[in-house]
């Protein structure tokens, strides 16, 4: 009955619709397309990919519109949900079908949503609520140290694969390791305890799709002027300064959410992806592509823990030294004067 109540809707609100228009082009054109693919039926998918995959309805209509999608030519970033929000309109009027809050990305290679989850049981449903509103082929969560019933909330509310370790692994260890468990090619890192919109997270994924090796969280916006700014974030934009990337300004591996290319998980290599500014150092020093396409902010809501409070605090510790650790690597791949030329010294006649 709600479904029948669902696709009533979606008819009454087709005849209603203007079909001519320069404000409604593009949605008129993306409802089209979209029963045009669900008449169509097979999804088109690479013949690897329609081998070797069980082709489940999320994925088979994300396939149409990333299709459809990169066909076309012109369509404004900004309108991007507004038209795919049209296309699956079409295409559930068209088949008869409805699954709910979906949203699409444009890409048909395999995701995956890396979490890291330690006693998050009040965040973690929500977290799964917007990773399930996106045709992603694995999600895996790994549950270290938890005393709490985060393990059974995943494990009831999805089909996640989890990996569970009953003694704290430590800060970012986890993206590691689920990056090397990752069989898919884009790589998309977030955390329990804190719930990131689906919509947020396109755009990661899209700048993955487009050829960014690494996507960071432009948190730049969010941390003030120079003179306001904590050591953590100075050390950030510092450690990218001294790469030849002051571009990047204070934005690091360290904030979630980000993505990145298996392929360029693999160069890094997977243990270094545990200190994150290390593995942003040899990222950029290998010549890897690494960009900020997209600005959620994860300063004023970050979760307050006793850990992360106050000056001189633990988590704030740890960062710092992750950065000089980076900055130990920097120095050995570029030499003492990292990317800082020196012009003013003829030191040749010393």
């Amino acid at each position: 009955m709600y479904k029948n109540r669902m696709l009533r809707k979606l008819r009454l609100r087709r005849s209603i619709t203007p079909l001519a228009g320069n404000s409604s082009n593009w949605s008129n054109k993306a409802f089209a397309a979209g029963c045009l693919a669900a008449s169509e039926g097979a999804a088109p998918f690479g013949e690897e990919r329609a081998r070797s995959d069980e082709v489940v309805p999320h994925h088979k209509v994300n396939a149409h519109w990333s299709h459809w999608y990169h066909s076309v030519k012109g369509l404004p970033w900004h309108a991007y949900h507004q038209t795919a929000s049209k296309f699956m309109e079409g295409y559930f009027l068209k088949s008869g079908e409805y699954y709910g809050k979906w949203l699409l990305v444009p890409t048909v290679r395999r995701v995956a949503a890396i979490v890291t989850v330690m006693n998050e049981r009040d965040t973690i449903s929500s977290v799964l609520e917007q990773l399930h509103r996106l045709p992603l082929h694995e999600i895996i969560f790994i549950v270290n140290g938890s005393t709490d019933e985060s393990f059974e909330v995943i494990r009831n509310q999805s089909q996640a694969t989890i990996v569970h370790y009953h003694h704290a692994l430590g800060h970012d260890v986890g993206r590691a390791v689920g990056a090397k468990l990752a069989e898919s090619e884009i790589l998309l890192f977030l955390d329990g305890d804190f719930v990131v919109f689906a919509e947020q997270l396109v755009p990661f994924i899209n700048a993955i799709q487009q050829g960014m090796d690494i996507a960071l969280n432009n948190i730049t916006p969010y941390v003030g002027p120079f003179s306001s700014r904590d050591y953590v974030t100075t050390i950030k934009e510092f450690v990218n300064r001294s790469m030849a990337r002051a571009e990047l300004g204070a934005n690091s591996l360290t904030a979630i959410p980000h993505a990145m290319s298996k392929q360029a998980a693999e160069l890094i290599g997977y243990p270094n992806l545990a200190v994150p500014p290390k593995a942003q150092v040899i990222a950029l020093e290998k010549g890897l592509k690494v960009g900020s396409p997209s600005s959620v902010d994860v300063i004023t809501r970050n979760r307050v823990r006793a850990r992360n409070v106050g000056q001189n605090n633990a988590v704030s510790n740890m960062i710092l030294g992750d950065h000089i650790e980076a900055l130990r690597t920097a120095l050995d791949l570029k030499g003492p004067r990292l990317s800082f030329p020196d012009h003013n010294r003829r030191r040749q006649l010393t």
